[in-house]
């Protein structure tokens, strides 16, 4: 999987900073790629007024860049970007995206057209250029959105072919920035070894007098030759005195150190710079061009020439890459009994270990004089550090399989406590306060020559609810491999989907049986909170009634107000359910004596009967619908309801490690909005 190259950041409670250091969508050089659709992900989840992001980013994928971009522009917040070294190609449209934008003085920007590369004959070429054209008229709209240009004004920066820099002072001119803000030591950070033509805006390191030529231009005539005799040569200079060559050389120098330290000037902060910058100022032989060179090369200590220019990936239907990973992951779960088997596809007979030959040659790898182990160690040891993984790698093909697979485990496993839990999220593993408050009463009546009386906002109660990590592994070692045991695959992996959805039930109920202290010291269900019955009583109409009774007449913290909360779903064991069924659904009263037609006063109480073998005694309880008084929460992390996947070479069996992942958090948050009687 490839690194995150984008860090989100908390600043105060409604502020947050993101910053985007790396290449933009897949990883074309390295590893350092932003991912769109986790990038989208996590800035949707962010419920901040404010939003800072800050970019040092060459660029890369397209269709990336602009999710990103729209992201940004729906986001609720106010979006300041920020440049802080380069924002180069499809990384220059996202920084369009903020409400203001700074760049730093000593920063880049850069606009061209997007590119690609194709393959297949002269139609499929015309058909890739339609695809640049419609993805640069579509990056054209945030251009001139921004600047106020029209369309047609901006399209030349995307259609002419070439590599369009900008200083911050340039981008500022062009409407491309609002603000122009100090110089960073990062900013001296790029490699201009990436891009085809040294940037035009990079002027600092090469900056020749400007001279006009004595050569006729293209299409001009030479200048005629005079008839006049040649003027007699100028009198020579009267000869210098010694002071004013000194005067003169100094002046020469100072002028010369000044170039110097203007060019040295935005990169003050780098570590280095300074001592190179004084050595150019003491050696008076060292021009200010020559001074340039010496920082340009320092700049361009240890980064290695990447192969290529520019890519910003757009793809025609699906590359070979795709199509083996969907016809191998569709074979697998076939053969696994989750999906129906396709007759046609080419990989539906292929074992596990010609898939893993296959992923490997796909790839480029050498196989050759590889036997079967070490075929099989190599494929589930390609890793992103050494070739930059891709869909169709075995690692990545079996993690999504699994993952389908527990998935597929998890949903179709039935689960009783969604009926009667309120669902919620927690952003990490300390303690989340749940807040009851109280009311305020009612609004008193003002006399003639009365005042208005300010009105007591009573205190909230508060309840805890806190994740914890639950989760467990899954090894694939090379023996799973060569034996081609997809039965243990299909089989751990539905055992582990079906075990992260009954480890939430199981808890739920494990909860709900302790009767847990809430904080105010007092059990869940406790005659203090008035929703317990006084005595134990098997389902019955009255009992039934009395239990609404107690829940509508239960009161706010202020004790002033009725809550007039209603029962919506009972809960209890097998046996007593069907007898609840019975009472709510008959039309006369079936505990009424003599079998008189009396009308059933509990008659669709309950929207909902839960039953369940995890409540084996008599006890049977009454819930408000969750979403009016929620009283037990179920909460993911990040909102996560599904368990996932990590993957990680495990280098003691020389195989794979999944990491099936599946925090939440299980607590009471309340009481009003249920009542329990102990049973008969």
């Amino acid at each position: 999987m490839a690194n995150q190259w984008y860090a989100i950041k908390a600043k105060g409670e409604k502020a947050a900073e993101i910053n985007i250091y790396g290449d933009i969508g897949e990883s074309w050089w390295n590893d350092e790629s932003i991912t769109a659709k986790k990038f989208v992900q996590d800035i949707a989840a962010l419920g901040v007024e404010t939003l800072t992001v800050r970019i040092n980013s060459y660029g890369g994928s397209v269709s990336d860049g602009i999710a990103i971009y729209n992201a940004l522009k729906r986001h609720k917040a106010r979006v300041t970007i920020a440049v802080d070294g380069v924002a180069v190609s499809i990384a220059s449209l996202i920084t369009m995206a903020g409400d203001s934008v700074e760049m730093a003085e000593n920063a880049l920007m850069m606009i061209h057209a997007p590119w690609s590369w194709t393959e297949g004959n002269a139609n499929d070429m015309r058909k890739a250029a339609d695809v640049l054209d419609t993805f640069a008229a579509a990056m054209a709209t945030s251009y001139a959105n921004k600047t106020g240009k029209s369309q047609d004004e901006v399209m030349s920066w995307l259609t002419d072919g070439e590599d369009h820099w900008f200083t911050a002072a340039e981008a500022q001119a062009e409407n491309l920035i609002d603000t122009v803000v100090d110089a960073l030591p990062i900013a001296a950070q790029f490699n201009l070894n990436r891009f085809k033509t040294i940037p035009a805006a990079a002027g600092i390191f090469n900056k020749p007098p400007k001279q006009e030529s004595t050569m006729p231009k293209p299409g001009e005539n030479a200048p005629a030759a005079t008839v006049n005799p040649p003027a007699a040569p100028a009198p020579a200079p009267a000869a210098q005195s010694p002071e004013d060559i000194k005067a003169q050389a100094l002046a020469e120098d100072v002028q010369r150190r000044g170039d110097i330290r203007a060019r040295f000037k935005p990169f003050a902060k780098m570590a280095g710079v300074d001592e190179i910058m004084n050595q150019c100022l003491d050696d008076h032989k060292i021009s200010p061009q020559a001074a340039a060179d010496k920082l340009m090369a320092k700049l361009g200590e240890g980064i290695e020439p990447s192969a290529g220019g520019f890519v910003s990936r757009i793809e025609n239907g699906e590359s070979d890459h795709e199509k083996f990973a969907k016809g191998v992951g569709q074979a697998i779960m076939a053969r696994c009994g989750v999906e129906k088997h396709d007759p046609q596809n080419e990989y539906r007979r292929h074992r596990l270990e010609d898939i893993a030959k296959a992923s490997l040659e796909l790839s480029g790898r050498n196989i050759k004089g590889m036997d079967r182990i070490q075929l099989v160690k190599s494929a589930l040891s390609m890793r992103p550090a050494a070739y930059g993984q891709t869909t169709s790698d075995l690692p990545v093909l079996l993690e999504n399989v699994m993952h389908k697979m527990v998935l597929t485990a998890y949903d179709i496993t039935p689960d009783t406590w969604t009926r009667f839990c309120k669902q919620g999220t927690v952003s990490d593993f300390r303690e989340w306060l749940r807040l009851r408050t109280g009311s305020i009463g009612d609004i008193e009546d003002v006399n003639e020559a009365g005042e208005y009386k300010n009105m007591t906002i009573p205190d909230a109660a508060k309840e805890g609810i806190q994740a914890k990590r639950r989760g467990g592994i899954i090894k694939i070692t090379p023996e799973i491999i060569i034996n081609d045991d997809i039965g243990f695959i299909s089989d751990i992996t539905t055992m582990m989907g079906r075990a992260a959805k009954r480890t939430i039930e199981n808890r739920v109920y494990a909860l709900l049986a302790s009767n847990p202290a809430l904080k105010d010291g007092v059990a869940l269900f406790h005659e203090t909170h008035k929703n317990l019955a006084g005595t134990g009583a098997g389902p019955s109409v009255a009992a039934l009634s009395a239990g609404k009774s107690a829940m509508m007449k239960q009161k706010d913290l202020s004790d002033k107000e009725f809550l007039d909360i209603r029962p919506a779903i009972w809960l209890g064991s097998i046996d007593d359910a069907e007898e609840v069924r019975v009472l709510i659904d008959a039309k006369y009263d079936p505990d009424a004596s003599n079998k008189l037609e009396r009308p059933n006063k509990i008659r669709g109480m309950v929207r909902d009967v839960v039953d369940t073998p995890r409540i084996d005694g008599n006890e049977w309880y009454l819930f408000a619908d969750p979403a009016v008084a929620p009283v037990i929460e179920v909460a993911f992390l990040d909102g996560q309801s599904e368990p996932v996947l990590a993957m990680e070479e495990d280098f003691s069996t020389a195989g794979l490690s999944y990491r099936v992942e599946h925090p939440s958090a299980i607590g009471a948050i309340g009481f009003e909005g249920a009542y329990k009687n102990a049973g008969a």
